[in-house]
């Protein structure tokens, strides 16, 4: 079981990290749809520019 990760999906449907490894992309996204996740579970493209 991979460690949970604080992500949240964009409009165009992929998902970023907003911890520490995120990508700058994710600094636009409304933290309010933060959540906590496994990553092998999100369900989409997940951000090309962040550390998985």
């Amino acid at each position: 079981m991979a460690p949970e990760l604080t992500v949240v999906r964009a409009a165009d449907g992929d998902w970023h990290r907003t911890d520490i490894l995120g990508c700058q992309r994710s600094s636009v996204i409304d933290p309010a749809e933060e959540r906590e996740a496994d990553p092998e579970e999100l369900d989409g493209d997940r951000c090309e520019y962040c550390t998985w």
